[in-house]
């Protein structure tokens, strides 16, 4: 490994909770990912409409004892989309808590605040930072400027 390179990138693994539409109970969704320390100009959000971030963050969820939230996210049919995708459920009644509606309000409360504590960090888990470098470089999208 070159000299300062580290394994790992501390992440910010970010929710936000809404009353689903479905049962009317409040229910936290992960919203996205984000460096603890990011880099001088770095202005990524990585959100959940990626499933290379949804599923690292499942798997962050999973490996911090986060065990009943992670469980929450699954492949579900969206009918919005007409296609499969890992996607956030309630936590009450399991409804899917859509990528596009988790993200509005996301980008809601994001440009209220200024910034990502407009949102709220579940955990900050150390990551490798292959596994970020693969959420960074994925073209899929789902990715917030701010």
């Amino acid at each position: 490994m070159p000299p300062g390179c580290e394994p790992t990138v501390a992440l910010r693994v970010l929710t936000l909770t809404r009353e689903c539409w479905s049962c009317g109970k409040d229910t936290v969704c992960l919203a996205g990912l984000y460096p603890q320390r990011p880099a001088r100009g770095y202005c990524g959000l990585h959100t959940t409409d990626n499933p290379t971030t949804m599923a690292l963050m499942q798997r962050l969820l999973q490996e911090h004892g986060h065990d009943v939230l992670a469980a929450t996210v699954k492949s579900r049919y969206s009918r919005t989309m007409r296609e499969r995708q890992l996607t956030n459920g309630c936590v009450s009644c399991d409804a899917l808590q859509g990528n596009f509606p988790v993200q509005e309000e996301a980008d809601r409360r994001v440009a209220a605040a200024g910034g990502v504590d407009g949102l709220d960090t579940l955990l900050v888990a150390a990551c490798p930072v292959r596994e970020w470098q693969a959420v960074i470089h994925s073209n899929d999208g789902g990715v917030m400027f701010i």
